[in-house]
C-alpha cells in the first residue's frame, strides 16, 4: 500500500508541473528607420534589443530596446493576431489604467511571409525554427511586403516629452529554458522514484 501511496504522489507531483514552464530569453537586432527625441540614435543606425519571458504565465521579466529599459508596473501580452500574419510581444505602461505619470510600450513584431501555422502559439514560435528561418518577414527578403519591427516609445502622460525609435528587424536568436522551479520539482520527481526503485528491490 505504502508502494501504491508513494508512486502516487509522485505521479502527481510531475503532473502539477506546467508543460509550458519555459522562460524565453529573446535577442534581436535590427536598422533605426525613425526616431523622435533624445533616442541617442540616428537613421540607419543598427540597435538590438532583448526580453526575457515567461512562458508559464506570458509576463517578461524585462524588456530593453536600444539601450531603454520598459521601467516597472508594466503589462504584458504575446499573441498571434487573429489572422495569423504577426506575433506580437509588448510590455506597455499606460497612465490609464495604471494611474501613473508616463505613458511607455516596448513592441516586438513578428511577421510572417505568408501567416504563421495554427500549431504555433506566440510562445512555441519562438523556438519554431523552421518558421523563423523560412517565414520570417524581414525588410532584407526580397519578398517582403510587411517586415518585421520592433519599436518603443516613452512619454508624460500628457503627451510631452516623447522619446521614440523604431527599427526594421534584421536578425533574432532565442534560448528556450526550464524555470528553475520546473527543474527543482522534476528533480523532486526523479529523487522519489530513485527511492521507489530502490524500496522495491529491497
Amino acid at each position: 500500500m505504502k508502494r501504491t501511496l508513494s508512486f502516487l504522489a509522485i505521479a502527481t507531483l510531475a503532473a502539477v508541473v506546467p508543460a509550458s514552464a519555459t522562460m524565453y530569453s529573446v535577442n534581436f537586432t535590427g536598422t533605426v528607420y525613425q526616431v523622435q527625441g533624445s533616442t541617442g540614435q540616428s537613421v540607419g543606425s543598427t540597435v538590438s534589443g532583448h526580453f526575457d519571458l515567461n512562458g508559464a504565465t506570458g509576463n517578461f521579466a524585462d524588456f530593453t530596446i536600444a539601450g531603454k529599459s520598459v521601467a516597472t508596473g508594466y503589462q504584458s501580452s504575446a499573441v498571434i493576431d487573429p489572422g495569423g500574419f504577426d506575433a506580437i510581444y509588448t510590455a506597455q505602461i499606460s497612465p490609464v489604467s495604471a494611474g501613473g505619470t508616463s505613458n511607455n510600450s516596448f513592441i516586438l513584431d513578428l511577421s510572417s511571409l505568408g501567416s504563421w501555422p495554427s500549431t504555433d502559439n506566440a510562445f512555441t514560435l519562438l523556438t519554431d525554427a523552421n518558421q523563423l528561418s523560412t517565414n520570417l518577414d524581414t525588410v532584407s527578403n526580397p519578398l517582403s511586403s510587411n517586415p518585421s519591427t520592433f519599436n518603443y516609445y516613452t512619454a508624460n502622460s500628457n503627451g510631452t516629452n516623447i522619446v521614440s525609435l523604431a527599427a526594421d528587424l534584421t536578425s533574432i536568436t532565442v534560448t528556450a529554458t526550464p524555470e528553475p522551479t520546473t527543474v527543482a520539482l522534476f528533480g523532486c520527481s526523479l529523487l522519489g522514484i530513485g527511492f521507489f526503485a530502490r524500496r522495491r528491490r529491497a
